[in-house]
């Protein structure tokens, strides 16, 4: 009879408290590790969106600093171009310095309007007298 009784006990034991206890033990570990869980869970969404936000903003920023780039490479290219004409210019404009200076140097030798005109005055003057002195002469 102890080995019904045994028997008896243990079946008791496995079918009406051990399950009674595992629930009891459950709820009492889902009470206290479900919120701890619950709060690791919240941060690692946290974590995720921050990642995807940070990914989101790195795609934005490589492609606005490939945007830079090729305006770069384009203002780059402009600006040889400017300093090639402005070079361009520059030996032009000597050019014509070296023109203007050998003209002035030229013009040195050229009497001025107001000396030509203050020649024309006097040689008339002077055809004044000789007409002056031929009627004397004449007369």
């Amino acid at each position: 009879m102890s080995e019904e009784l045994v028997s008896a006990l243990a079946r008791f034991h496995r079918e009406v408290v051990l399950p009674d206890i595992e629930r009891v033990v459950a709820d009492r570990v889902a009470g206290l590790v479900n919120p701890r869980f619950d709060a690791i869970d919240g941060h690692f969404d946290s974590i995720y969106h921050r990642l995807e936000r940070l990914d989101t903003e790195s795609v934005a920023i490589k492609a606005g600093l490939g945007r830079l780039e090729q305006r770069l490479g384009v203002l780059a290219a402009e600006h040889r171009d400017l300093v090639a004409t402005v070079r361009q210019l520059d030996e032009r404009l000597s050019r014509v310095e070296k023109q203007l200076d050998e003209l002035v140097a030229a013009q040195r030798g050229y009497a001025s309007r107001s000396e030509v005109q203050e020649l024309r005055t006097r040689l008339d003057g002077l055809q004044a007298r000789i007409d002056a002195l031929g009627r004397r002469t004449d007369g």
